[in-house]
This record gives structure tokens, C-alpha cells and sequence, in this order.
């Protein structure tokens, strides 16, 4: 059985610091980011949907408060059917 609040927690954190990273190299290197995007957007040219304003602070900060709260909710999610799956089949 997984600690659905470790569990949540770590994911959380984990998206966090991938957050970061994204943020990071998205500032620095706006183009490179929607190069690397586009592979993963399966024929979807993103470059086409790009903003043009310059990031805010606030939308950073936004971002970086409901990429954890929804982070920890699918850890939240995630233990709970890891563990009624192992209580069924274990």
C-alpha cells in the first residue's frame, strides 16, 4: 500500500521542478521550446497559437500554484486506485 500523502507530495514537487525547468528554458529560449512542443503536439504547429506578450509574474505564479495543487490531486487519485487495485488482486 503507497502513502497517498508522499505519494501526492513527490508528484507534486516533481511537477514543480519540471515547471521550473519549463519556465526557465521558455524564457531563455522561447523557439527552441516550441520546436522540442511540436513533437510532442503530433502535427500541431503550436507556433501558430504562440503569445506574443512578454511572461508575467503573475501568470508564472499562477501557473506554478495550480500545476501543484492539480499535481497533488492525481498523486491523490493515482494512490488511491494503486491501493484498491493491490487491497483487490494482492
Amino acid at each position: 500500500m503507497l502513502n497517498s500523502k508522499a505519494v501526492s507530495l513527490s508528484f507534486a514537487v516533481t511537477m514543480e521542478i519540471f515547471y521550473l525547468v519549463c519556465a526557465f528554458f521558455s524564457y531563455l529560449f522561447p523557439n527552441a521550446i516550441f520546436l522540442l512542443f511540436n513533437t510532442w503536439a503530433h502535427s500541431i504547429d503550436l507556433t501558430k497559437i504562440a503569445s506574443t506578450k512578454p511572461p508575467i509574474f503573475t501568470d508564472f505564479f499562477i501557473g506554478f500554484i495550480s500545476i501543484f495543487v492539480f499535481s497533488y490531486i492525481i498523486g491523490a487519485i493515482f494512490t488511491g486506485i494503486y491501493n484498491a487495485i493491490v487491497k483487490r488482486i494482492g
